[in-house]
């Protein structure tokens, strides 16, 4: 018995020792069997995992990470092959996830779309009549993103604002949000759409007083103009490849995986680029719930896919823009108190389109922007939960920027995700308090309560609504005021703004778990895929100091599936 004792006392000191020798032994002298191709070392690594903990390296070996630690640990993976970049504390989070965009139409616009954005009447009166003078006659002039928030009255244009420069050519001009056109009188004669014209319905026809229409067309009365035949107007030279290029733009920002609206169209132009090994981004991308039929038809399921391309959610419309005064609200609109916004759907319908879906076991995004949008769909996904079993299907409602009290908690009742872009806040606060008042205001964009009362934020751009870059998100997140401005005012209901690690979160973690892959990316994490963003920068101290500086911190680094595809 005493020498069993001895023994075990012997193997228990040997074993300190090697403990305290592996511990503190240099690293050229102890290696791990395991080499890295890429160490990042000196960095503020922000790993985004249950610990949250801030590191100082990142090994990578293929396309996965290895180690995430201290510098003296991951020096151990150094080997004859290995790349070492020095950080000099700059910061390394999990790779940027958009949660929410239209990557076709943001690649056309990179270079095609006549851009209207944060134009005064006058400049774009000016613009549209020098995409006139540039193309044949009578060519179609479509232009995009126009705002009244920055026109002097900020009032609604008509038809007349752009017969004066357009008695001929047909113009058509896409709200910024996508919910509201503005049309001259050609196009309104061309599609006969007149006073006798009855609105369809989840579609209105703004109108005069004698019941002529203005010029503007919202929601599903946009659809009133079809395609127009004439000769197009001249635009700069398209790019060879728009989805190419537009990738190597994300990277620039610092993106490394994006949910994106589509078709099967897109998935399989994407699939080619990745069989070329042309594809440097991760794509989940949503299809139209009125297809549903189709999908089932052709066995198409919900997450099919690979590592960089899968199916995801079915899409559908419940409201429109607060923008557009179109969003479904409780509370009458200050400037029209006949209107509560527009269901674009009727609630029966709305509620078979979901119930229809998460049957056949498939998520279901739904876009839903006014208080009332939201309590229905909650409603509808309450109800298809009821019949067919809770499931683990992470609906998400995508944008819920109002949203009422009573309904914040059946977020996390019901693994509801708030899919949520955080720069229509500081782009809509210029016109949300003129349109429902500063008491109803207070329920908008609620990021901090989504995260006290335990949901999942998954954070986006709606590009291309808004920009692409992900840092007006992040600042947006943090710093709730006029992100074009920069006026120093007081921040618009601050109590819902949240902290850096907290958006980050968003814009990482909680996109890949409202997309089904937290298991492979959203953390840095061993095991997990190598999908990076470094900011030169330190984040932590930026946002503690000088928040605005979010804006332009530039993006040093983005490596995606343990490759460096962007390198400032």
């Amino acid at each position: 018995m005493k020498k069993n004792i001895i023994q075990f006392i012997s193997v228990l000191f040997l074993f300190s020792i090697f403990f305290l020798t592996d511990c503190f032994s240099k690293p050229d002298k102890m290696k791990y069997s395991e080499t890295a191709d890429l160490i990042l070392k000196n960095g503020i690594v922000i790993t985004i995992d249950k610990k949250m903990k801030i590191a100082e390296s990142v090994a990578i070996k293929d396309n996965k990470i290895i180690f995430c630690g201290s510098n003296i640990r991951a020096l151990r993976y150094n080997g004859d092959k290995t790349k070492i970049l020095d950080m000099t504390g700059k910061t390394i989070i999990p790779g940027l996830h958009d949660a929410h965009l239209h990557f076709k139409s943001g690649a056309e616009s990179i270079n095609k779309s006549l851009s209207l954005r944060f134009l005064n009447m006058e400049q774009i009166q000016k613009k549209i009549k020098e995409a006139i003078d540039s193309s044949p006659p009578h060519a179609v002039i479509r232009a995009f993103r126009f705002n009244q928030a920055y026109f002097k009255n900020k009032k609604w244009p008509t038809k007349h604002d752009l017969d004066k420069i357009s008695p001929e050519n047909p113009v058509i001009i896409s709200r910024v949000d996508g919910h509201t056109l503005w049309v001259n009188s050609k196009v309104l004669s061309i599609c006969d759409i007149t006073k006798n014209t009855k609105d369809p319905y989840g579609g209105e026809i703004q109108r005069f007083k004698d019941g002529t229409p203005t010029g503007i067309l919202k929601e599903n009365a946009k659809d009133l103009v079809k395609d127009i035949k004439g000769p197009k107007m001249v635009l700069p030279e398209s790019q060879k490849s728009p989805i190419e290029s537009a990738i190597a733009y994300a990277n620039q920002l610092g993106l490394t995986s994006v949910t994106t609206s589509g078709d099967l169209n897109l998935i399989k132009k994407l699939n080619n680029l990745r069989k070329k090994g042309k594809l440097y981004l991760r794509f989940n991308v949503w299809l139209p719930i009125e297809k549903t039929k189709q999908y089932l038809k052709k066995e198409i399921k919900f997450n099919d896919g690979n590592d960089f391309v899968k199916v995801s959610f079915l899409k559908i419309y419940s409201d429109g823009t607060i923008g557009s005064s179109t969003a479904a609200m409780f509370e009458p609109y200050i400037h029209n108190p006949d209107s509560r916004g527009i269901l674009i759907h009727p609630i029966n319908k709305l509620n078979q389109f979901i119930e229809n879906a998460h049957k056949n076991n498939w998520q279901v995004g739904i876009h839903a922007i006014g208080n009332r949008a939201v309590h229905l769909t909650l409603n509808a996904i309450e109800k298809a939960q009821k019949k067919y079993g809770i499931k683990n299907l992470r609906h998400r409602i995508e944008h819920s920027q109002f949203v009422r009290d009573s309904d914040l908690f059946r977020y996390k009742k019901l693994g509801v995700i708030p899919s949520m872009q955080p720069t229509h806040c500081t782009t809509d606060l210029l016109v949300v308090e003129d349109r429902i008042g500063k008491e109803y205001a207070k329920q908008g964009y609620r990021w901090n309560s989504f995260v006290k009362t335990g949901s999942m934020l998954a954070f986006g751009t709606d590009w291309p609504i808004e920009p692409l870059d992900p840092r007006r998100g992040l600042y947006s997140a943090i710093e709730r005021k006029n992100i074009e401005s920069g006026q120093n005012n007081e921040e618009w209901f601050p109590e819902e703004g949240i902290s850096i690690i907290e958006a980050i979160k968003s814009y990482t973690l909680g996109s890949a778990y409202a997309s089904f892959n937290e298991h492979r990316i959203g953390s840095i994490e061993k095991g997990k895929l190598a999908d990076l963003t470094v900011f030169d920068g330190n984040l932590l101290e930026i946002a503690k100091s000088n928040q605005r500086k979010i804006l332009s911190v530039p993006i040093y680094m983005t490596i995606v599936n343990g490759k460096i595809v962007y390198k400032k």
